[in-house]
């Protein structure tokens, strides 16, 4: 294996461990807490705590990188998961879970693996390599609701979540022995940031943020409840429905990826299939079977994985070789900032006016990412790149 397909197995190998964590905490939290009497606001604040962290988390993380560089940086995460997953051994008040979640949200595993890629990866095999990273770490939460599912029947809630540190562990040992190293030499100022990245990168970055408020404003909090109250789904139905869903989407992601033509104009695409969405979301707002309704649920994440595939592609191909971390940590940052907005917005509306209510935001919501995408500019193609490796730092040469 060359070094450059090393160094992306090592990444992605550390972003699924860190993915699977979350996604079994996922079912082990609010199962374990259900079943002992706390109340479900409290245990709603878990996972608003992990979502408001990470519209915070990019820039600081890509502070980070860009100081210490690319090895300490993620080798530094993956060590605080591994910490906070053993930290639950010693079963740890509200409170105490409560910050463990905030700074969960806070470590920015794929920000550290996308940079990773820019760098290490052929300019022609981008496309494929972050899209594969990715999407296998959907996949991998989706997995990872199942393993939850299974550690928290057969073992007690410390040690379920306990366990799951030595996967993150794992990816430790072999990422302190192999990873490399590679740090950046324009230092951006924490004022100068926002201006110092390009309008085109902050444009996609809106569109993605567009399009992820309107799949968790249905998803999130709406599909569970939705199939519970709807249909009459058990709450295991439920989980299957949701679990089967993150991995299908995940993997499309990654399959996709290997279908698509990344030398034409990613733009029209990417407004093309963002369009597609839009038929779909609005058909789940109708009263239907659930027979018809669960096709449509997975005919939509189709959809989005291929606009995920071409969004990736084109953050990869925005972002510039001398302040990687802080071009993603923008898009990163915008993107995630409509999340907690869409889930709380989403949550009154079916409240006060019905499910169909939830459907129509997320719709708005699409519209106005088509309408972006419109306004990206064409991608101007940056000259190859490869990287030297020397001990404990890299240097980026251009051909």
């Amino acid at each position: 294996m060359s070094s450059h397909k090393q160094t992306i197995a090592i990444v992605a190998l550390g972003l699924w461990s860190a993915a699977l964590t979350l996604g079994a905490m996922r079912v082990i939290l609010p199962v374990y807490f259900a079943s002992v009497g706390v109340s479900v606001s409290k245990i709603a604040v878990l996972f608003f705590l992990f979502k408001l962290s990470e519209v915070f988390a990019p820039v600081g993380v890509g502070l980070t990188i860009n100081r210490l560089g690319y090895r300490w940086s993620f080798i530094g995460s993956l060590i605080l998961h591994s910490l906070m997953s053993w930290f639950y051994i010693f079963k740890p008040g509200f409170a105490l879970i409560y910050l463990e979640r905030f700074i969960r949200g806070i470590i920015g595993m794929p920000l550290q693996s996308a940079v990773y890629i820019k760098h290490f990866s052929a300019k022609e095999r981008q496309p494929f390599h972050i899209n594969m990273v990715l999407g296998g770490r959907d996949a991998a939460k989706g997995i990872g609701m199942f393993v939850g599912g299974v550690l928290i029947a057969v073992l007690p809630f410390e040690y379920s979540i306990t366990m799951l540190g030595l996967l993150t562990a794992g990816a430790t040992v072999i990422a302190l022995r192999y990873l490399p190293d590679l740090k950046e030499e324009v230092k951006t100022g924490v004022l100068m940031i926002w201006g110092a990245v390009d309008r085109k990168m902050k444009t996609l970055g809106l569109a993605r943020g567009f399009l992820h408020g309107a799949s968790d404003g249905w998803e999130t909090v709406i599909l569970p409840v939705y199939l519970t109250l709807g249909f009459g789904l058990s709450p295991a139905l439920v989980g299957a429905v949701m679990m089967g869903e993150q991995i299908f989407h995940g993997l499309s992601v990654a399959l996709l990826s290997k279908c698509f033509n990344f030398n034409l104009d990613s733009r029209k695409p990417l407004v093309g299939w963002s369009l597609m969405l839009l038929p779909v979301c609005l058909a789940l707002s109708l009263p239907m079977p659930i027979h018809l309704f669960l096709p449509l649920v997975f005919l939509y994440q189709f959809v989005n994985s291929a606009y995920v595939v071409y969004s990736n592609h084109l953050k990869m191909e925005f972002s510039t070789d001398e302040k990687t971390s802080m071009d993603i940590a923008v898009y990163e940052t915008i993107s995630n900032v409509f999340k907690p907005v869409a889930v709380f917005v989403s949550g009154v509306l079916a409240e006060a006016m019905g499910f169909s209510w939830a459907f129509y935001f997320s719709s708005l919501l699409i519209f106005l990412s088509v309408l972006t995408c419109l306004a990206l500019p064409k991608p101007t193609p940056q000259p190859a790149s490869w990287v030297r490796p020397y001990a404990s730092k890299s240097v980026v040469l251009n051909k």
